[in-house]
Parts: C-alpha cells; structure tokens; sequence
C-alpha cells in the first residue's frame, strides 16, 4: 500500500536511495558532514516523495520548536488583526512560525487551547486573555513553570506579575475625555465597558481623571453601562435621552457603541458634532468612513504586537533583562464627530 505524504519519513527516504537513515537526517538539515552532491540527490528525493518533517519528533530532538502559539478573542477585529501583522513581522526576521488561536472570550476554551499549544510543544505563548475572566492568576503561574513562558498583550490577567505590553488605557480615556473638554463639551456622558476588566476600568478612570481636571462633576446619569457591541450603542442612546439631563458629548470605551450612538443620534435628527460630540476608543477602520468621520484614540497595535514578540524572542534566548509591564502611549485621532473649533 502506497503511503501518504504526511506519514513518509525519513527511512522511507533512506530505503529508496540505499542510505543510512542518519545520513537522510544530516542531509535534510544541511549538514555539510554530508557531499553537496548527497545531499542534493536526498532533498530532491525528500521534494519527489512530498516528505514534510515531523514538528513534535524535532521539537523533543533540539528541545526547540520554533513555535510560537498565540491566543486572540476574535482574529476578525482590526485590533487584533493589526497586532498579529506585528507579531508575524518579528517572528519571520527571528525565523519562528506562529500558530494563532482564537479564544472568543471564553476562559475554558482559553485554558483548552493554552494545554494543546503546551502539547505541541509551542516555544512560548502570546496571550490576550478572554474578557469572561475565568482563568485565576494560579493558572497562568503554572503553565509557566512548567516550563512554557507566557506573555501578555492588550489584556492582561488582574494582580498577576508577568511580562505584558499594554497600552495606557487611563491616559487615553483622559486624553479623548479632555479633547472634549477643549472643544467646549460642559456635558460629558460615559459609555462603560464591563468593570472587572482592568482595561475598562482604566478607561473610566481616565474619564473621571479628565472632568475632574475641569472642575466638572461626574454625574451618575451619565453613566452608561455597555459591551463593545453595534446595538449596545443604540441602546446607551436612548437610555441617555430619556433621561431630563441630557449630554452634549459623549466618550465612548469602544467605538463599535459610538457609532451606534451616533448614528441613533442622527436618526433623531440631531447633528453631530453641533448637538452632540462623539468619541470612542480603538480607531477602528470604520471610524474613518462614518459621515462625520469618528474620533477615536488610537491604541499603537503594530507596536504591540512587535514588542510583544521581540521581548518573547529575548526571553527564549536567555535574555530576561526586560521582564516588567510595557505601557504604551495612546494619541487621539481627532475628527468631525467632535471636532467644534477650527
């Protein structure tokens, strides 16, 4: 019975060229012990046979795999799709493949895939963790001392003590929040993401940071409680003008729920940003489509995911000089949904 390629190795090879097994190995690996002429007659038989390299057997041989395993919520957002392009960037110059996984922000399905990439034998993982916050602080110590380093992006796990690059989300709230102070917004709503998450509250945090500044109080009516969701803006919307107060400029922890805001808004016929400026948090593509277009803070993901890796690659070789929480610095991306003075 004839094999599949995926089962041929390097035996099989050796069998149809009369050489030793070892010999094939040497070859494959370029070792010069072998002829340039033997070991292009065995890589050209290993191409023929459409042999492919066992990655676990290899891995166990050079205590290496060359593998790196990283975990997204969700590979279809431009956040984390920015952040990937960056790792892939670092890990190409380094020569290290990358297996991506996506969590859905599940911390059980997050735990399943962090074992299976321990399985394969992954060199290191790059891990945003999932928004659920299920997984303890324990979890993640132990994965790591099994001997598997783990580093952090975006999200990072509450009180754990591990290499991370984030961005400064306090900053950036204050910075969106202020620009519309600056503009002349005296009424400033907040849309809220989920508090047990760092990043969010750091955003809120940022938000009060910024009024209290101004001398101007943070009113509970404001406050508006959402998920990053489209329809959750919607929501946040017409929860806020039912009220009697109502806002003339809204800070958004996300941009999906500004544009959902915005466009309620519109719908009620109000202008933005004349009755009513609007920004978010992510500078995702969209923002500059929207009629206005929608400020937003931008969270340097190319660089997150750069650092990320390079730091990652630094550790694997020995090198853990650099083992502290990397901030990054947010900048505001101003335009027309809160853009009043010229």
């Amino acid at each position: 019975m004839k094999k599949d390629s995926a089962s041929i190795t390097i035996h099989d090879i050796a069998s149809e060229l009369g050489l030793h097994a070892s010999t094939v190995s040497r070859a494959l690996n370029d070792n010069p012990a072998v002829s340039k002429k033997t070991r292009a007659l065995i890589q050209a038989k290993a191409k023929a046979m459409n042999y492919r390299p066992n990655r676990m057997a290899a891995a166990l041989r050079k205590g290496r795999s060359d593998l790196l395993g990283v975990i997204v919520p969700a590979i279809d957002r431009h956040f984390f799709a920015s952040v990937i392009r960056g790792i892939e960037e670092e890990a190409d110059k380094a020569g290290l493949h990358v297996m991506f996984c996506q969590s859905y922000d599940d911390s059980d399905r997050e735990r399943k895939l962090i074992e299976g990439l321990q399985r394969l034998r992954v060199d290191g993982i790059l891990l945003s963790v999932a928004k659920d916050g299920g997984n303890e602080p324990d979890f993640y110590q132990s994965i790591i001392d099994s001997g598997t380093p783990v580093h952090f992006f975006d999200n990072a796990p509450r009180g754990f003590d591990a290499a991370a690059v984030v961005i400064d989300d306090r900053r950036g709230a204050y910075l969106a929040t202020k620009h519309l102070v600056n503009q002349g917004v005296s009424a400033i709503a907040h849309l809220r993401g989920p508090q047990h998450l760092d990043i969010y509250r750091d955003r809120f945090k940022g938000y009060q940071d910024a009024l209290l500044e101004a001398g101007m109080a943070v009113r509970e009516e404001f406050i508006v409680d959402i998920t990053s969701h489209f329809d959750n803006g919607r929501k946040a919307f017409a929860a806020l003008w039912s009220r009697d107060a109502k806002p003339t400029g809204i800070f958004s922890a996300s941009d999906y729920s500004a544009a959902g805001v915005m466009q309620a808004a519109q719908e009620q016929g109000l202008k933005i940003p004349r009755d009513l400026a609007v920004i978010g948090f992510a500078n995702e593509p969209f923002t500059d489509l929207m009629t206005p277009t929608l400020s937003s803070v931008d969270q340097q993901t190319l660089s997150m995911g750069r650092k990320s890796t390079r730091r990652m690659i630094a550790h694997l070789k020995g090198d853990d000089s650099d083992n502290q929480r990397i901030i990054l610095e947010p900048s505001v991306i101003e335009r027309g949904s809160s853009r009043l003075k010229q």
